[in-house]
């Protein structure tokens, strides 16, 4: 049964596969009639060619299909902008059509309404320097793609007239050529030549199949395409910009690590002695925010929370089995003791829990029941900023610093004066960092003091075992701690204190591999987890991470070769494009 269920997704998988493919291509489910493409090649005043373009364009159309043709236009040749303008968009009628642009694609039509049945599109627009000098045929050449070879749709009749201006009829070298087909192809097409108007006959072209014309000029003909003074500023800003990128994002790391190191006074942290309980009167919470923003957070805040709250015995955490479909372990916690007395960052992580509410001694909680839950989510929106305020207030952990807001705007204000003679993006972006950075907290004395404090509690965590009895025994450990080491019960109670930050230094499954050694040699569990076999804080981490996340194209090919001595092929000069429905 599953595997006949199984089939049956696949298959509608399948059909669905392919039916959206049918619905892609039915936009380009119709055909052109006629396609009339009337060039009139001239020069401006400055002798550079300038091209004037009309197509007219007689499509098909299915019913309740298409809102219209989309061309595509190439607006660039030979590495540099032809200055495409469209300038009329009609119907046989001169009426104007509704279009939009998409990309290099001009939507003709309303969204809003299909076309159906024979349908004229009239195009106008203009480009200017089509033509080029080639040094194999010696000649100034317009080697254009009349019709390009990118179009979706087949065309039954194709016809293109080319109208020379007097001026430049007469520098005519060489009789035209023309190509049709694919792109590559060298197939001729046929066409009449009345020197000043000559007429391609395109005929019959398939899907991907175009017409490409060339035409020979005596040299000279047409001044070649020069960089207009914005093209050539904005050329050397642009290699300017290239030039100060290395150095302006070596500024910013500068920048990123210098900020780091002011706000949290690292060359004030050493030295760092070994520490072995948790720091006093200090959160979870706090202690995950000074390591996330100073040091590394590899555990998640939430499962230490939760096992924070545990090992003081504010709560009871019960195993309730296992996910169906993921195997993950649920669990439930029960409130054991009146909450009232927790500092308030974790009152506000109890209450967030517990719908907003303080629980009271003996209220429940299936931690499941959190996950995706949206009304918890938004309850959490607020933690971090009333956290900030209590450790920039109350707890007096991070203050204003005139010294390192001055250091910083100091710097904000040099960058932004490079920034400004080399009008660079990257210096500009690095002096608003620097400002911004200047309005950051840095720590007090206090916090610096829970920082250092926090950084020997780790090296405490993360030798080997035998290094930690080895502290536990020095006269500087059995000064801050009154344990015995050969007495494994109290090495429990230490080791259980301490887990809630195995777990945010990320160590809390070797921590726990040798609290679980204690518990068998003293023959206990602890006494605020209940569940089937040993605890496994790993897996306990694990399960609440979840939890964790929750809160917290037109291509243009032009050819190196002229195409007026009879060597070109379709699809190798300028201009070109394609298009389909829509």
């Amino acid at each position: 049964m599953k595997k006949l269920f199984l089939g049956l997704i696949i298959a509608s998988f399948i059909a669905f596969g392919v039916n959206c493919g049918i619905c892609v291509a039915s936009a380009d489910n119709f055909n052109i009639k006629t396609f009339d493409a009337d060039y009139e090649l001239g020069r401006d005043n400055e002798g550079r060619s300038l091209l004037k373009a009309t197509w007219r364009i007689t499509a098909d159309f299915p019913p309740n299909q298409n809102h219209g043709i989309a061309p595509t236009f190439v607006k660039s040749y030979d590495g540099h902008s032809t200055n495409f303008i469209l300038e009329s968009v009609t119907d046989e009628n001169g009426n104007a059509l509704k279009y939009k642009w998409k990309d290099d694609e001009l939507r003709i039509g309303d969204k809003d309404t299909y076309v159906e049945g024979k349908k004229t599109y009239i195009i106008k627009y203009s480009q200017r320097d089509v033509t080029k000098y080639y040094s194999d045929t010696k000649r100034d050449e317009f080697y254009w793609d009349v019709i390009g070879n990118e179009w979706r749709v087949p065309i039954s009749n194709s016809r293109i007239n080319i109208r020379l201006s007097g001026d430049i009829a007469a520098a005519r070298q060489s009789a035209p050529n023309c190509y049709k087909g694919s792109h590559g192809s060298t197939t001729r097409c046929d066409f009449i030549d009345d020197k000043n108007d000559i007429k391609f006959l395109g005929g019959v072209l398939s899907r991907g199949e175009g017409v490409t014309i060339a035409l020979g000029f005596k040299s000279g003909t047409f001044t070649p395409y020069q960089k207009t003074l914005a093209e050539q500023l904005f050329e050397n800003w642009l290699f300017l910009q290239i030039l100060v990128s290395i150095p302006g994002i070596i500024i910013i790391i500068w920048l990123s690590i210098s900020y780091y190191a002011s706000i949290g006074r690292k060359s004030e942290l050493n030295p760092i002695t070994p520490e072995y309980i948790p720091p006093k009167n200090t959160s979870i919470k706090v202690s995950a925010n000074i390591l996330r923003r100073h040091d590394t957070l590899k555990g998640s805040t939430m499962a230490a929370q939760i096992l924070d709250f545990a090992v003081r015995h504010y709560i009871k955490i019960y195993e309730t089995g296992k996910s169906k479909i993921l195997r993950t372990m649920h669990y439930e916690i029960e409130v054991t003791r009146d909450p009232q007395d927790l500092l308030d960052e974790e009152k506000e992580v109890l209450s967030d829990m517990f719908n907003g509410l303080l629980p009271k001694v003996g209220d429940k909680l299936k931690l499941e029941k959190l996950q995706n839950n949206l009304s918890y989510t938004r309850r959490t929106f607020d933690d971090e900023s009333n956290l900030s305020n209590l450790m920039e207030g109350k707890y007096d952990l991070r203050e204003y610093n005139q010294t390192h807001g001055d250091a910083f705007k100091k710097r904000s204000k040099i960058l932004l004066i490079i920034g400004i003679i080399l009008l660079s993006p990257i210096i500009l972006f690095a002096s608003a960092m620097s400002f911004g950075m200047s309005k950051k907290k840095v720590l007090t004395d206090k916090g610096l003091a829970l920082r250092r404090y926090l950084a020997g509690l780790k090296m405490y965590i993360e030798v080997a075992e035998t290094e930690r009895l080895k502290m536990l025994q020095s006269p500087e450990g059995a000064d801050k701690v009154k344990v015995d080491t050969n007495d494994e019960k109290q090495l429990v109670k230490l080791y259980e204190r301490v887990l809630p930050y195995a777990v945010l230094f990320g160590s809390e499954k070797e921590w726990t591999k040798q609290l679980g050694k204690y518990y068998e040699q003293v023959g206990s569990n602890p006494d605020w987890y209940y569940g089937q076999g040993t605890f496994n804080a790993a897996a306990f981490a694990s399960g609440m991470s979840g939890l964790s996340t929750v809160a917290s194209n037109v291509s243009s090919f032009s050819s190196s070769d002229g195409g007026s001595g009879g060597g070109g092929f379709t699809g190798g000069g300028g201009g070109g494009g394609g298009g389909g429905g829509w």
